[in-house]
């Protein structure tokens, strides 16, 4: 069987995604499949985005765009399209081809409008819901004539799939809630990197020895992208509450379009128990929440049903205390309850979070029965994309 697998999203080396694609593509092979990968990318010399497969059965088409990190909705939208057009036009000159895989973005109807011209299956996964993540990170109004447009070819796009891979619960539900039929919607979380939890002790943590951290202080941490839909904001009015604590210390790390305005608030607020650090490489992940007294995770309000962190396996992987900055009685949630599975929900009470985190650093500790081994898994995981793609 010959896979498309179109990723019109810019290649990024940091990305928390990118060891999900090299394992579905090792899958896939495996499975006997032939591979031709549609890839976007700011630099065509730089072959990372390869992951290291190179042979007879996987061949590569180069798109050339640029990163969309730091600009404005129509710009993303527009630079989104063009590629998105530019692959489409990819898949209409392949020969041959069975199951489109993709990776949907903001105007995706395009390749698959051109792989059901083609008689390709089209396995749709869905990273975040938009145009409702850009609702919910303030960047167009629901009711406006620019969300209604945008949200009629991504129901297209839902439409057209013969099958929808979600990375929630929550999410599945959301877009069922749009007249989706659920019946081809198959909830598979996004995994960690080995089916083996990871214990990084002190002395062997590469984060801990790169920035001189030191084992008596109670490291509150954040790591990832600072955008819109994050709600790091949270995270800074929380150290405020507790800049007078001398024990915990925060850790902001990484990049993206509110790093500024974050950056400007710690500043305002004149915060001595903050500390911001640039977007790590990943081989690091999994030292830096090794090295946590907490991982802290929140999203915006509502943010739960149009996006699940792609780091969220990688972090309960590690074993350290986690807190979920989402809404309530989400089915995520349940999820966990459903298990008997500990899990720290605040909600987006910042006196909640500050106490649950004074609460923790009193008795750090390890907590392995988190809920990894039962949804984070890859190789549990991954087959449930192998069976996605078989038709």
């Amino acid at each position: 069987m010959k896979i498309v697998m179109a990723t019109p999203v810019v290649y990024d080396r940091t990305s928390p995604f990118n060891h999900l694609l090299q394992d579905l593509i090792g899958a896939f092979l495996e499975d006997g499949n032939s591979i031709v990968r549609l890839v976007a990318c700011e630099d065509k010399e730089d072959t990372a985005f390869k992951y290291g497969y190179i042979g007879n059965d996987i061949e590569y088409h180069l798109y050339k765009r640029k990163s969309s990190r730091h600009a404005n909705i129509i710009s993303r939208y527009l630079r989104d399209t063009l590629t998105n057009i530019r692959e489409a036009i990819g898949i209409l000159r392949i020969k041959g081809g069975n199951v489109l895989f993709e990776d949907v973005s903001y105007s995706s109807f395009w390749p698959i409008l051109a792989a059901k011209s083609k008689g390709l299956h089209v396995v749709a996964m869905l990273q975040d819901v938009w145009p409702d993540n850009a609702v919910q990170s303030g960047l167009i109004k629901e009711k406006s004539i620019l969300y209604k447009y945008f949200e009629a070819w991504q129901l297209y796009v839902y439409r057209k799939s013969d099958r929808i891979i979600c990375i929630s619960d929550d999410m599945k539900s959301f877009i069922v809630d749009k007249g989706v039929d659920e019946k081809k919607i198959e909830v598979i979380y996004n995994w960690g990197y080995s089916d083996s939890t990871v214990n990084i002790s002190w002395d062997k943590n590469e984060f801990v020895k790169k920035y001189g951290l030191v084992p008596d202080v109670f490291y509150a941490v954040y790591a990832g992208n600072i955008g819109k839909m994050q709600n790091v904001e949270m995270i800074v009015e929380t150290a405020r509450k507790l800049k007078d604590n001398k024990k915990i210390h925060f850790l902001i790390i990484g990049d993206g379009v509110n790093r500024e305005a974050i950056e400007l608030r710690i500043r305002t607020y004149q915060l001595m128990n903050v500390t911001m650090l640039p977007m790590q490489p990943s081989e690091l992940a999994t030292h830096i929440y090794s090295a946590a007294g907490v991982n802290i995770i929140p999203l915006v309000p509502g943010g739960i049903k149009t996006a699940m962190p792609s780091k969220t396996g990688i972090v309960l992987s590690c074993g350290r205390p986690v807190i979920f900055c989402f809404g309530k009685n989400t089915s995520f949630e349940h999820k966990f309850r459903h298990r008997n599975i500990p899990i720290r929900i605040t909600g987006y009470d910042v006196n909640k979070l500050a106490n649950l985190i004074c609460e923790l650093s009193m008795q750090p500790s390890s907590e392995y029965n988190n809920g990894f081994m039962e949804f984070f898994r890859p190789s549990v995981n991954i087959r449930k994309y192998k069976e996605m793609v078989r038709f």
